[in-house]
């Protein structure tokens, strides 16, 4: 006698999981980085900057536009979030127990898209800008640099153990999965370097693999129909 009351992991579930996981990556690279070129476009400093030029970009963002885009850069951190629990989740299937790769996976994730929700220094900043001191500013603005700069070192994590597990799995063709890897050691290096322009390179590497894999999943799903051989095999 079957016993229905017990929910079964069907091959639909999986597939759907792996579109929403692709969906959710999509959204993710959109509301964050919409708000950061309109952002960018006031005329935003190098990470270098003096204290007067970090108080004359603070005073031109002091405007309600700037603080909703803020708000949609945070949305779309816990956008990201999502994707980085649906591609775990696919993750830990396809690298089998122990799943150690895809839960560092997880945790690294997290610690970004926390940092992105919770930090407020340009926020605040923003927020009062035309009586901003100069040296609070300064320091306001470092600040978030500095922090941004430090979740070079989670998304590194994230890429390499993310990598790393689409390697031990073999879900995908390997070089997804060095893919991963290169633009995740790229991170964790540049963070030695932050002040430059160098950090550009192995940041939109990652952001480039995060947008095909997303393409993947939501068109060939191959990750999906690797985790229901797994179902099956489990």
């Amino acid at each position: 006698m079957t016993d229905h009351s017990i929910p079964r992991t069907t091959p639909d579930r999986w597939r759907g999981l792996a579109r929403t996981t692709g969906v959710t990556a999509i959204v993710a690279v959109v509301l964050l980085f919409a708000p950061i070129i309109a952002i960018s476009a006031l005329g935003e400093p190098a990470f270098d900057a003096t204290n007067e030029e970090a108080a004359e970009f603070f005073r031109n963002a002091d405007t309600p536009w700037i603080a909703a885009a803020e708000a949609t850069a945070s949305i779309g951190m816990l956008a990201f979030l999502w994707f980085v629990v649906g591609l775990t989740t696919l993750l830990r299937r396809v690298e089998g127990e122990p799943a150690w790769r895809s839960t560092v996976a997880l945790v690294s994730g997290t610690v970004v898209a926390a940092y992105g929700v919770i930090d407020a220094s340009w926020d605040a900043a923003t927020n009062r800008g035309q009586d901003l001191d100069p040296g609070i500013a300064a320091f306001a603005f470092d600040l978030g640099n500095l922090g941004f700069a430090n979740t070079w070192l989670a998304l590194g994590s994230f890429a390499i153990a993310s990598g790393w597990a689409l390697l031990a799995g073999r879900a995908l063709p390997a070089w997804w999965g060095w893919w991963a890897i290169v633009g995740g050691a790229g991170l964790i290096a540049v963070r030695y370097a932050w002040e430059g322009w160098v950090w550009t390179i192995p940041y939109f590497v990652f952001w480039a693999w995060v947008i095909a894999i997303a393409v993947r999943l939501i068109g060939r799903r191959a990750l999906a129909a690797a985790t229901i051989q797994a179902e099956r095999a489990s």
